[in-house]
């Protein structure tokens, strides 16, 4: 059974992947996710370079951070990168991207490497306006302290 009735939208995006030197003797050079652009309009990249297509389905179950994504000054896509062996040293490939900064958390609390590039206006307008639609956060609640309650209120 497919899990597609979750998938409220989908945004595809090029993104340019290269090295970027670094002014250490332990280690030259990084790779970073250098660019972002339509998925429709080809991105020029060099020798040290490559361009990967990657896709962000927004799913249902993952407004709340969507919300919070967009709750900033600057909403980022999330990009989790794996290296090939893991060796550091080769050309990595963006394995998986989101817009939810709860999915983002959740991968660098399983240490992956988690890299950012500002989302472009119109796809943080597209989104926005889905989870307007699609998404009520829950008011706060204060919880009375237990110590206020009676002894047979108590939880």
């Amino acid at each position: 059974m497919s899990a597609n009735f979750l998938v409220l939208g989908e945004a595809a995006f090029n993104v340019r992947i290269g090295k970027v030197e670094q002014n250490s003797r332990w280690q030259p050079f990084r790779w970073q996710v250098l660019e972002l652009g339509p998925a429709d309009a080809p991105i020029s990249h060099g020798p040290d370079e490559q361009v990967q297509l990657v896709k962000a389905q927004v799913y249902h179950d993952e407004l709340q951070g969507y919300f919070l994504n967009l709750d900033t000054d600057t909403p980022y896509l999330f990009m989790c990168v794996r290296y090939p062996d893991e060796n550091k040293s080769l050309r990595p490939t963006v394995f998986e991207v989101t817009f939810s900064y709860d999915e983002a958390a959740r991968w660098m609390d399983s240490n992956e490497e988690v890299q950012t590039l500002p989302l472009p206006s119109p796809v943080a307008s597209w989104l926005a306006e889905l989870v307007q639609a699609k998404y009520q956060p829950e008011p706060k609640q204060r919880r009375r302290p237990q110590s206020f309650l009676k002894p047979e209120h108590r939880g």
